[in-house]
């Protein structure tokens, strides 16, 4: 009997195992945070070893049969590695007699080490970093050993069998993909809803924590300060008592329209409860601060809004700080909320901090009033 299986077993045996490993190539699994690798490892290794070097290299450059996208040099490229992958593994078990239990367990090894290694070596090629990929490789090429030892041993005995092992196995594993993905795209949609408002759309306070911290980061790593203001809205009592709750709805909705529509592309609108807004302006210095904050309150101020398809003017106070690395994001949110307080006491008023803040002091201000 032949020590490896070659061509000589059936080329049907050897296109099943190629377009299988092309097939395993577009399966992903998580094994990490961020790190996902494909099933194509154990496919490309088994095709190797039953089939020889040929079948290998073939199995290998069926990696990028299917691939989508992406440079034809770059695909060129690791269709190349692949291709090498399957000649080194073929070469490789083909020095081992398979016989039995034992050597399948011997050649499953050697094949299961040589791919190991080369897959290594071209991620560290690529500029991944080992740290970061070893237990992506270790786990994609080494967990699925036990059942490369059992197709190992089936195909010697009863290569259809094994090949519908292997196809079994592929479709299992892509009906297990698929029903993660369908979780995924679940859990994104959950969780960017429980960062949006219903009403208006905008972001919500727990996007503006989030938000805030990495803009605070940025700065710290030497970006330009931001601005952050608080914009509550006068008198937004009096619509709900005269027109009804659901006209003051819309009356945040069509606030929330005019600030996104006005505002750069690069201004964040916050949606934080009730009538209050927060306004997220990158890239804003100290000395811009007032002047932003004024135009901030022009833009309800000097032009009505239609409630009930009549015009009524709505004003809104300001209240602005700088968000810089001096303080924590959350104290400067806590100072923007003190300013608007002060700057609801007269009404259509921009309050903005006007000195330096350290920690634990809320700062001079100073009152630009219409």
């Amino acid at each position: 009997m032949s020590a490896v299986p070659g061509l000589d077993t059936g080329v049907p045996a050897a296109l099943v195992l190629v377009t299988l490993t092309a097939l395993a190539e577009q399966l992903h699994v998580v094994v990490a945070r961020r790190t996902r690798v494909s099933l194509a490892g154990p496919f490309l290794v088994a095709a190797a070893l039953v089939g020889g070097p040929l079948v290998g290299a073939c199995a290998g450059a069926s990696t990028e049969a299917l691939a989508v996208g992406g440079r034809r040099r770059t695909r060129a490229v690791r269709a190349g590695a692949g291709a090498l992958q399957g000649l080194a593994v073929g070469l490789a078990g083909g020095q081992l007699a398979l016989r039995g239990v034992a050597g399948a367990v011997a050649i499953a090894a050697v094949g299961l080490v040589t791919g190991l290694a080369l897959n290594a070596r071209v991620a560290l090629c690529r500029g991944f970093r080992l740290r970061l990929a070893w237990r992506a490789i270790a786990l994609s090429w080494l967990l699925p050993a036990p059942l490369l030892v059992v197709f190992l041993y089936l195909f010697r005995t009863t290569a259809d069998l094994a090949l519908v092992l292997a196809a079994g196995l592929l479709l299992v594993a892509a009906a297990a993909n698929r029903a993660r993905l369908r979780l995924e795209r679940a859990l994104a949609e959950e969780r960017s809803r429980a960062r949006v408002d219903a009403l208006t759309t905008a972001p919500n306070r727990y996007a503006l924590a989030e938000t805030l911290i990495s803009e605070q980061a940025r700065i710290r790593r030497g970006g330009r300060t931001a601005a952050l203001c608080f914009l509550d809205l006068d008198r937004f009592k009096t619509v709900n008592d005269t027109y009804g709750y659901a006209a003051g709805d819309r009356l945040l909705v069509d606030v929330h329209r005019r600030l996104r529509g006005e505002l750069r592309a690069g201004d964040l609108v916050f949606r934080w409860g009730g009538e209050e807004f927060v306004v997220l302006a990158p890239h804003v210095e100290r000395a811009e601060l007032a002047d932003f904050a004024e135009r901030l309150r022009l833009l309800l101020a000097t032009r009505p809004f239609a409630i009930d398809g009549r015009p009524r003017t709505i004003t809104g106070s300001v209240g602005a700080v700088l968000l810089d690395g001096g303080r924590p994001a959350d104290e400067a949110l806590e100072a923007a909320g003190r300013l608007v307080r002060k700057a609801k006491l007269t009404r259509n008023t921009a309050v903005v901090d006007a000195a330096p803040a350290t920690a634990g002091d809320a700062g001079h201000s100073r009152a630009a009033t219409a």
